[in-house]
């Protein structure tokens, strides 16, 4: 089942992971607009969770044009990468398949570029 995700699995815990994508994004010109700690949340509320974070990155020369493509994309924009604990050694990393947003919003083959960010950024930090 294709449900529009790629999981890698990182050899680093989740802050660790998360430190080196935030460094990886910055470096290939993107801005981390945030890092969202689901699990601190889930803590404040009096709940647990697996050590779970979100970062969110752009860059609005990559992403405007998509935008101007199919102005929807906007709701799938910025990228994200997930980065969460497993209870196996490392953690995992996740993001949007290029592919699945491309056939999810009819881009052609001009427009796939921007959304190669994450597996670019995730490979960067991992040496794949």
């Amino acid at each position: 089942m294709n449900d529009g995700l790629v999981t890698r699995r990182s050899a680093y815990d989740v802050g660790e992971t998360i430190s080196a994508l935030r460094a990886e994004a910055e470096r290939m010109g993107a801005a981390v607009a945030a890092v969202v700690d689901h699990a601190a949340a889930a803590r404040k509320a009096g709940l647990s969770m697996p050590d779970t974070q979100v970062i969110i990155f752009g860059n609005p020369q990559a992403g405007t044009p998509l935008m101007q493509a199919r102005p929807e994309i906007a709701i799938d924009l910025p990228m994200r990468l997930m980065v969460r604990d497993d209870g196996q050694p490392g953690s995992l990393v996740t993001w949007q398949d290029p592919a699945y947003l491309a056939q999810r919003y009819g881009l052609g083959e001009d427009h796939l570029a921007p959304l190669n960010a994450p597996a670019k950024i995730v490979s960067a930090v991992d040496g794949r």
